[in-house]
């Protein structure tokens, strides 16, 4: 070729790439994520390595809360929708992709068409003729990335797809805090219908020990009353936590993707577990940015955004696409694979934007708008999670010694209550505040169940909030 054709094309080149470095917006460099962490937390909490206090099921409910948590992530119909979805949202980082390799297609299409000659004379006393037309061949196209737009695409899909990964075992996480605090309500609540039962039985017995007394004239209508009430209240609240105990066994089941029934699995117990909550360890608050998946997810979408940035800002630089179709041409559809008729051609295209009202500007501050946005959501959703563990911890220090000062309560309450009914037997005291007694003794002794099931739940939402693992 000569150095005359090459020449404007060059000038033409040259041109074209100079505007562009007038017109395109400068590189942006990308946002920090600008938090300043202290390096213990402020409940002064010994803290460990990262690799410590694996496997919370085994240490809080052992293989039976190990069973449970593995079960609802094998058969919890929300997890396996979500999964779905992951799967899905994989797929996009493959069809972006796909645009850096040439699009080859095969085609052969016929045609057959009819000409009417008026005015001319054919040899045969014809004013028409027909003819056919075949074509075969390889179509291909491929749009070179040579600023790496395209790639930046692709990686920004599989930035995206490493935080829906990420935000899938956040769920897988949450999933295993709800079936682990289920059971434990499963476990308190059947504690709490034997404790009010066991009232119930004690009521009854000293509502018939009145009514003796009643009857041999030792006792009057209102100790006979009271004793009644306190006999029926007590049935009531049996029944109450009777169906309490129902709901969550249904919810259970619901978490393990069954039918919500009030049976449950045979590897299920209610049994009260042995749980030292007296041992804890926690990594620092540096560690909870690489640990914990919602942190991450929205790390990784930040990443996600800022390279969509880069595909926006490359937007203003020409595109080149080089298109090819080697193949046959023929009126016979037979002479289609004679390579006498082979045909062949190869097109390209240099396309760069000068004029679109603004748009690709307009779409370039989104695109930088969007990555501020997914940085600033980072920093807010790592501070979210430092509320949650600075509160848990604080709760933690704070359970444990409320769970002394009840159990001392109860233990005293019950006591009291024995005192109280045999000062009544004795005469020596009002029914009134045998019964009450009585009664303070119960609720003192539920405020315990149900604190220490408060201690295993707030240990379980601390275990989450630090992004640790139930199982190991």
């Amino acid at each position: 070729m000569k150095i005359s054709t090459i020449l404007p094309l060059i000038i033409l080149l040259a041109c074209n790439l100079l505007w562009v470095g007038c017109v395109i917006p400068a590189a942006s460099n990308k946002t920090e994520s600008g938090l300043s962490l202290p390096k213990e937390w402020e409940s002064k909490i010994q803290h460990a390595d990262k690799n410590a206090s694996q496997g919370w099921a085994k240490e809080l409910g052992g293989e039976e809360l190990r069973y449970i948590i593995k079960t609802a992530w094998d058969t919890n119909q929300d997890m396996r929708a979500l999964s779905e979805q992951l799967i899905a949202q994989g797929e996009e980082a493959t069809i972006l992709g796909s645009q850096l390799l040439p699009n080859a297609g095969f085609e052969v299409t016929g045609s057959r068409s009819k000409r009417n000659l008026i005015g001319f004379n054919l040899p045969n006393g014809s004013t028409s003729f027909t003819s056919n037309s075949f074509t075969t061949g390889l179509n291909i196209s491929w749009e070179l990335d040579l600023w790496g737009k395209i790639a930046n695409a692709r990686d920004s899909a599989s930035y995206n797809f490493e935080a829906g990964t990420l935000e899938y075992t956040s769920s897988r996480l949450s999933l295993a805090g709800q079936s682990a605090k289920t059971w434990y309500d499963l476990i308190e609540g059947s504690q709490q219908l034997r404790l009010a039962r066991k009232t119930a039985q004690s009521f009854s017995q000293n509502q018939v020990f009145v009514q003796q007394r009643y009857e041999k004239g030792l006792a009057n209508a209102l100790e006979r009353n009271l004793a009644e009430a306190g006999t029926a209240t007590a049935h009531a609240q049996s029944l109450f936590l009777s169906g309490q105990l129902d709901m969550r066994k249904r919810k259970i089941n619901q978490l393990l993707g069954r039918y919500p029934s009030i049976s449950l699995d045979q590897n299920i117990s209610l049994k009260p577990q042995n749980i030292n909550l007296s041992k804890l360890s926690v990594p620092s608050p540096n560690h909870i940015l690489s640990n914990r998946p919602d942190i991450l997810a929205a790390e990784k979408k930040a990443l996600a955004a800022g390279l969509n940035l880069e595909v926006a800002r490359k937007n203003f630089l020409p595109s080149i696409a080089l298109t090819g179709a080697p193949g046959s041409r023929s009126d016979e559809f037979e002479s289609l694979l004679d390579k006498n008729f082979q045909t062949w051609g190869i097109n390209g295209s240099l396309t760069q934007p000068i004029f679109n009202g603004g748009r690709l500007r307009a779409t370039h501050r989104q695109a930088k708008a969007l990555r501020e946005s997914a940085w600033a959501q980072y920093r807010a959703t790592a501070l979210r999670a430092f509320v949650e563990v600075e509160n848990l911890l604080a709760a933690e220090v704070r359970l444990t010694e409320e769970e002394k000062y009840i159990e001392a309560a109860a233990r005293s309450a019950e006591q009291a209550s024995r005192l109280s009914w045999e000062r009544y037997q004795r005469g020596v005291e009002g029914i009134f505040n045998a019964l009450e007694n009585q009664r303070r003794a119960f609720d003192a002794r539920s405020r315990a169940l149900s604190l220490r099931k408060q201690r295993i739940h707030n240990r379980i939402d601390l275990y989450l909030a630090l992004g640790i693992s139930p199982l190991a």
